[in-house]
């Protein structure tokens, strides 16, 4: 126990100082430099958070043979390369306030709107893809009040320096635990009309049996029991990366809840719609999901040649 207290510790330290680094380099060189100086350190970075092995098993067991093994390599390189881009404007976001403005477009913003028209709030349903960061970002410069669930590490130095940067990415943090606290402070912005924004991908622990890829993974169930429980709309959106340069945010229509009077089943059914609907957009965008928070283990073994 207490060498797992000594490792963690060690990694926060070494995480408040890479990011401080960094920081340093986004305030004293101009945009096009800081990306050009920070881009290797940032690829050694994310080549050890990220391991490309790990990438090619899940796309493995996703695609099978209908991916070429040349072509599983790529995405993970293009997963990497994006995480390391997203890296990049979240630094830079950091030291020009318009960033987030000026290189990301809206579309759907209506089905926002709409949703919130209805005086319940509106749960932003969300995925570890593109720049999941800098959604929130973009929502709340348009004077939108934006909350996102995340977990927050327990540690005094990094909670300080969350406190002290968040404002420039105009949303605020609901720390995911304790639980209830959480969903208290999700149901009070819910309730003065707010928009509370939940990655709803982490599919490695979870009480719902949901199929992705055709494999059954274990999938949280947090999202739609607070969106029937709050009869809060639940809303799709995604920031992505354009092949073509910038980055565009899409909001969808909410998904219209299934409601047939047994809990448990309404929420068994909803989720299995949300992770259909978290495929389809993997299917469209398959290196810009990190591939590192679902548990799949029916890997196919496939020759290198």
């Amino acid at each position: 126990m207490k060498l797992r207290r000594a490792v963690q510790k060690l990694h926060y330290r070494v995480s408040e100082a890479t990011f401080y680094f960094f920081y340093g380099l986004a305030k004293l060189l101009p945009s096009s430099a800081f990306s050009k100086v920070a881009y290797p350190f940032l690829w050694v970075f994310v080549s050890l958070v990220i391991p490309k092995k790990r990438i090619v098993k899940n796309l493995t067991a996703a695609f099978g043979k209908s991916y070429s093994y040349a072509t599983k390599k790529g995405l993970a390189k293009g997963v990497r390369e994006q995480f390391i881009q997203n890296l990049l404007d979240c630094f830079e976001q950091i030291s020009d306030h318009n960033h987030a403005k000026q290189t990301i477009r809206i579309e759907g913003m209506e089905h926002l709107q709409s949703a919130l028209n209805k005086g319940k709030g509106v749960i932003a349903l969300g995925a570890h893809i593109g720049n999941f960061v800098l959604l929130g970002t973009r929502v709340g410069l348009e004077g939108y009040r934006f909350h996102t669930l995340f977990r927050i590490p327990d540690d005094r130095r990094i909670k300080k320096v969350i406190d002290r940067y968040l404002p420039h990415y105009h949303q605020s943090v609901i720390p995911s635990l304790p639980r209830r606290a959480a969903v208290r402070s999700i149901l009070a912005a819910l309730k003065r009309n707010e928009i509370v924004y939940i990655l709803g991908d982490n599919l490695k622990k979870g009480r719902i049996d949901a199929l992705l890829f055709g494999q059954r993974v274990p999938s949280p169930r947090g999202p739609i029991s607070l969106t029937l429980r709050s009869g809060a709309p639940l809303v799709p959106m995604y920031l992505v990366r354009q092949y073509h340069g910038g980055m565009q945010l899409v909001i969808e229509r909410e998904i219209e809840m299934i409601r047939n009077g047994r809990l448990a089943n309404d929420i068994a059914e909803n989720t299995q719609r949300v992770v259909l609907h978290l495929e389809s957009l993997i299917r469209r965008y398959p290196d810009q999901w990190n591939w590192l928070t679902v548990r799949m283990t029916k890997y196919q073994k496939q020759s290198s040649d």
